[in-house]
């Protein structure tokens, strides 16, 4: 889905300065945050292990990837990508990835360090998303649309509006957010597709919780929003031009745009999608069947045993006819009375 500007102009606060493979094959990604400037660098094939930097008020993280891992990711097939069936893109979270760890876990020490709250740190690692260039799926694949893995967006030098959410997600995702995926329609002069973050805050207090204004309920928590496209928008606003900024908890109706069809994707449990914001629910859509082979599995053995079942309950026990005691079908006399069971029947006694 593409994200298409839902205001005058949809404008990046901090431009990143270089997003190319340079000599000696990096990618870097550069942002501030609270008076503080920050550099990604990605050293593809690179020999020396990640590392994090830090000099007065700048950090660099550096992070060593081989080539071999993006191009695990980049031979997906591409079948799997280019479906409008939302439920897909939960499956595009990596949280298990070796180097998307490395890079969350570099920005959780840095705000460990700088004694952020959770919260703040949120807000830290959303505006390095949103710093990540916003390059059409057109533009990078050829394809109209076309989901992307987190590494993939970052090797490819950024991506659109659901690869980016779908970064964002899993970098939250393996700090222990609560977070899920918004897919919707943003209307503004059109309507068009758009996906975004929502993120259960659990302390709704620090210097952030005055942006904490538009959220989603759903399974009885409260999801903000999280804008990963971009960092903000200029609207005009009594005649004179003012900035929307896209915290936690700001989202495009900031802005003046309207959401439709907003559909909640969570990253565990059942899909669900089209959020009724006049009864404020959320409906359950059934998952896609598939053929179940545990199902097959019990009816062979059902097949299997069923005429040994039916004649283990269905075979009446033998009983002598004089008293009714159970008997076998090789006894020769009841063992009880001792009435002779087969013929041919003994002889009766001379005399008799």
């Amino acid at each position: 889905m593409r994200y298409i500007a839902i205001v005058v102009t949809l404008t990046l606060l901090f431009i990143p300065l270089s997003h190319a493979y340079s000599d000696n094959n990096e990618i870097a990604y550069n942002w501030s945050f609270y008076g503080q400037n920050f550099e990604v660098v990605i050293n593809i094939n690179g020999s020396e292990n990640s590392s994090l930097y830090h000099s007065f008020n700048f950090w660099v993280l550096n992070l060593t990837v081989p080539y071999d891992a993006y191009q695990f990711y980049r031979d997906y097939p591409a079948g799997y990508r280019i479906g409008d069936n939302l439920s897909y893109l939960s499956y595009f979270l990596t949280p298990n990835d070796t180097y998307i760890r490395e890079l969350a876990h570099m920005l959780d020490t840095i705000a460990k360090k700088n004694g952020w709250d959770r919260l703040t740190e949120a807000n830290f690692i959303l505006t390095f998303v949103q710093n990540v260039p916003y390059v059409s799926d057109f533009t990078s694949t050829g394809f109209v649309d076309y989901y992307k893995f987190p590494l993939e967006t970052l090797f490819q030098k950024g991506g659109d509006c659901e690869d980016k959410s779908l970064l964002l997600a899993t970098l939250l995702y393996i700090l222990g957010y609560d977070v899920v995926l918004f897919a919707m329609e943003v209307q503004f002069q059109g309507l068009y597709g758009h996906v975004a973050v929502g993120l259960d805050v659990k302390n709704k207090t620090g210097p952030f919780a005055r942006y904490l204004q538009y959220y989603y309920a759903y399974d009885g928590k409260d999801y903000y929003y999280m804008e990963s496209t971009g960092s903000q928008s200029m609207v005009i606003s009594g005649g004179g031009i003012e900035n929307v900024h896209y915290w936690v908890g700001i989202s495009p109706e900031a802005a003046g745009a309207k959401i439709y069809n907003l559909t909640v994707i969570p990253l565990n449990g059942p899909h669900y999608e089209g959020y009724h914001q006049k009864y404020d629910y959320v409906k359950e859509v059934k998952a896609q069947e598939s053929f179940n082979w545990y199902l097959l599995y019990a009816l062979g053995l059902l097949v299997l045993f069923l005429p040994l079942f039916v004649y283990a309950i269905s075979k009446e026990k033998k009983r002598c006819p004089s008293c009714g005691y159970s008997v076998e079908d090789d006894f020769n006399y009841c063992p009880n009375c001792g009435y002779w069971l087969k013929p041919p029947w003994p002889p009766k006694p001379p005399f008799s």
